[in-house]
């Protein structure tokens, strides 16, 4: 038995799978229960770093936000990772979202205990700190299985494609798509202050605005053109009133 309980949560949409591994947590004797998420978007909001979670068990088929890109969000917030899947092992190796293992549903007790084993075993490597790992992103490419990293501050803006859950991501170089909600991602960000949403149909990077218009910002190499929305005028408004030297025309 370890002389320090390891501190876990636990993300799952569906009620039972979630009693399931609570129940699992709390009969192991070197881990506790610390947190335990229905929904993607509250864990994504409520899962911190300065909680020094050990390990978070997720579920990979969750709505707004899958458990995949969920994991990509937190990873740095988290010393271990856990997918609970139904899922085969060979489909798991080409997650980029770095898990240290995997449960097959439905979870026994057995694989349990063999799997906070592995974790345990690995569990004297350090929390990495690395301020550039909480500047990534890792946004699924066109070649399936595949993830590219991103440094946050290279993203111009944030648009969803309209009529889907997916959301193009603009860096300088290129868009990416990514099956994640504007709202998700505004909700990850919200410690950022790089960035802003300026409407409901978008979020910009401040520092990629090239220029200003009455009502409009022009965004990055690519010149995008993006509104304002009257419901965030008075905020942006706010963020350049000590930035201005004149009146925008």
């Amino acid at each position: 038995m370890m002389t320090t309980k390891l501190k876990c949560v636990a993300v799952d949409d569906q009620t039972h799978e979630l009693s399931v591994i609570q129940k699992l947590i709390r009969a192991h004797p070197d881990l506790i229960l610390l947190k335990t998420y229905s929904s993607s978007l509250k864990a994504l909001a409520g899962i911190k770093k300065n909680d020094n979670i050990d390990i978070v068990f997720m579920d990979v088929e969750m709505p707004e936000l899958d458990g995949i890109n969920l994991a990509k969000l937190i990873r740095a917030n988290t010393r271990h990772l856990v997918f609970i899947t139904a899922f085969e092992q060979y489909a798991l190796k080409s997650f980029s979202a770095s898990p240290d293992d995997y449960l097959l549903k439905p979870v026994s007790k057995l694989a349990f205990v063999e799997c906070i084993s592995k974790v345990i075993s690995r569990s004297a490597q350090p929390l990495q700190s690395n301020s550039e790992i909480d500047d990534d992103l890792f946004i699924p490419t066109e070649i399936k299985g595949i993830s590219a990293r991103v440094r946050r501050a290279d993203i111009v803006m944030f648009e969803p494609l309209t009529g889907t859950n997916y959301t193009k991501i603009y860096t300088e170089e290129k868009v990416h798509e990514m099956h994640v909600t504007l709202n998700a991602i505004e909700q990850y960000l919200q410690q950022d202050s790089r960035f802003m949403r300026i409407s409901r149909s978008c979020i910009i990077n401040l520092k990629h605005i090239v220029t200003l218009s009455a009502g409009k910002v022009i965004m990055g190499p690519m010149k995008k053109k993006m509104s304002i929305g009257a419901d965030y005028a008075e905020i942006f408004h706010a963020y350049l009133s000590d930035r201005l030297l004149g009146k925008i025309g």
